[in-house]
């Protein structure tokens, strides 16, 4: 029994955390099997038919498509933004014209000391204008827009298991974004703890780890 949530910390503030899943690797056979009413005629049948429906060509998506996660996330906005291109999921995410943004940002480790006290010195003033506008009576969703796109942010995903592996196989690529490719990292260690079977047949047979 898998006890929920499962978090990871990710970047400097961020963290990602499993609140909730359903089916499971089970769902993917329930899946699979109800279109020949077959059975497993041994422990490890059901293993080898999901490493098949992993690797099979064109894909078998619809079985993966029963097991679904919900997350929750924090992580810079600049990342919420690429990661909610991908549209097949359900996103709800912290609203900065209903909630006062707090003065938390992604600070990237740059070896450069000089470029990163620009990088909080800008972050820092653009908080302060972003204050004085609140004080001064502007509303909350006109003064968000002096924020920068490092400011933390929240949302929550609702995903099944199909679209959550094609988010990770983009998000993993060496192409990718790496503060992006964290919260990818994190989330394929949670998938393999919650979804061991599937997540492994995914892990080999497509990422080729």
């Amino acid at each position: 029994m898998i006890e929920l949530p499962i978090e990871r910390q990710v970047l400097d503030k961020g963290w990602v955390r499993l609140e909730e899943c359903m089916g499971g690797d089970a769902a993917v056979i329930r899946g699979a099997r109800i279109c020949y009413q077959s059975t497993a005629k041994s422990p490890q049948a059901d293993e080898r038919l999901i490493r098949r429906l992993m690797a099979a060509e064109p894909k078998h998506n619809t079985v993966f498509e029963h097991a679904v996660f919900r997350f929750g996330v924090k992580c810079p906005i600049f990342v919420a933004r690429q990661w909610m291109r991908h549209r097949i999921g359900s996103f709800n995410e912290k609203s900065l014209r209903y909630c006062a943004a707090d003065r938390e940002y992604y600070v990237p480790d740059e070896e450069d000391a000089s470029a990163v006290a620009l990088y909080r010195q800008q972050m820092e003033a653009s908080f302060d204008v972003y204050e004085q506008l609140l004080a001064a009576g502007w509303k909350k969703e006109r003064a968000r827009g002096v924020l920068g796109l490092a400011v933390y942010t929240e949302f929550i995903w609702t995903v099944n298991a199909w679209s959550l592996m094609n988010w990770l196989q983009k998000r993993l690529d060496p192409a990718a974004q790496w503060e992006h490719s964290q919260y990818a990292e994190a989330v394929l260690e949670i998938y393999l703890q919650v979804m061991p079977i599937t997540a492994t047949a995914f892990k080999e047979l497509v990422l080729k780890r």
